[in-house]
């Protein structure tokens, strides 16, 4: 991939969060890529945070499509099932199970490698109107320190337009880009008759790349800022203005590539309509690195991450820390079909009112790619 390519591609990365959005990028012209599988994954959590553990399964279904060189397709859906299970025995589990929303995306390169527009679309297919019962399980997912496969079923539609620039600058690959996104409203709860309409969101994405002897760095800086949720029609909530600073280096380390990555997402404290107080501030730091190993066809792909989030009104204070382990083999089993299973184990805390909650997590997935 040319040095803008990959600049490019980074910088659609931050565009939309279209399933294989970037893998989009590398479909063989003329063919069409099918993606599936089936992951599961479990936490347990320590006495006295009122959720004893959370159970996530999903099968995720995706295709990607290039017709010509310039021009490629893409979508992706999932179906989650939820369960939590409360700390007092005596309560019954709660369950949420349903579809996502169908995500697409079209992508076209103006000028192949330096311009690049895109195009795409949350079809509200997911399961919405949640009811009581099924309110604390999906509520229970609904993280950035502990990553579950699916934080949210449906969110009514919205359609992003994007547009990416890179070009070469002093031997870096520097690049620019801009995207935003519309929101539909949609009814997020079965017992109250009112819909809820999602706050726009502009974003613009700085990226930069070049070659470091025989391996890469990249870095990248993402500015979101929002319009206004509504609820029934009226403004609610203002999210605040969200950061987020990138930075990877790759380098091959005889048949071994290695990647050492870090990444901070920083949420500036939203504003609530009615009353004009401010929520929370939020940070989110995370560094890691993953080795890929050459055996023959296939591909071994040990990973470590550590997570650190605050939060606060005004000072930034604890707010948990995550230590994942993962490896994932990928087997060619023929030219074309791809077999790739991933074992995952998870530990860390999250901290409520001052107090620490230890968790345990494990994962197993199963994913396949096939090429038509």
């Amino acid at each position: 991939m040319s040095a803008r390519r990959w600049t490019a591609a980074l910088l659609l990365g931050g565009l939309v969060a279209v399933p294989a959005a970037v893998r989009a990028q590398d479909a063989p012209v003329g063919r069409v890529r099918l993606y599936s599988g089936l992951e599961v994954r479990g936490v347990a959590f320590d006495a006295g945070l009122g959720t004893k553990s959370v159970r996530e399964l999903v099968v995720p279904f995706g295709a990607i499509w290039t017709p010509g060189p310039r021009l490629a397709f893409d979508f992706g859906v999932r179906y989650a099932s939820i369960t939590r299970e409360p700390d007092n025995d005596t309560l019954a589990n709660e369950t949420v199970s349903g579809p996502t929303d169908v995500q697409v995306r079209g992508v076209y390169q103006v000028i192949p490698d330096l311009v690049v527009l895109t195009l795409s679309a949350n079809l509200p297919t997911g399961k919405t109107a949640l009811s009581a019962e099924e309110l604390p399980a999906a509520g229970a997912v609904a993280s950035d320190l502990i990553p579950f496969p699916v934080t949210s079923f449906g969110t009514g539609t919205n359609v992003t337009t994007g547009l990416a620039v890179a070009v070469p600058f002093e031997g870096w690959a520097i690049g620019v880009a801009g995207s935003y996104r519309l929101s539909g409203a949609y009814t997020p709860l079965a017992d109250i008759d009112s819909t809820y309409r999602p706050a726009g969101e502009a974003r613009l994405r700085v990226g930069a790349d070049r070659l470091v002897g025989q391996g890469r760095v990249s870095l990248g800086f993402t500015y979101s800022s929002f319009s206004h949720d509504e609820f029934g029609g009226s403004a609610i909530f203002q999210p605040g203005i969200r950061y987020i600073t990138q930075a990877s280096w790759s380098l091959p380390l005889g048949n071994v590539g290695l990647g050492l990555y870090a990444w901070d997402l920083y949420r500036n404290g939203g504003t609530v309509a009615v009353s004009g107080s401010r929520t929370e501030k939020q940070n989110l730091l995370a560094v890691g690195a993953v080795a890929s190993i050459q055996l023959g066809p296939n591909v071994l792909r040990p990973q470590i991450e550590y997570r650190r989030q605050s939060a606060g009104t005004e000072d930034l204070s604890d707010a948990g820390k995550l230590v994942s382990l993962a490896a994932r083999y990928t087997l060619q089993l023929t030219e074309a079909l791809q077999v790739s299973p991933t074992l995952r184990f998870d530990a860390g805390n999250v901290v409520v009112d001052g107090v620490a909650f230890g968790f345990t997590g494990w994962g197993l997935s199963l994913g396949l790619r096939a090429s038509l």
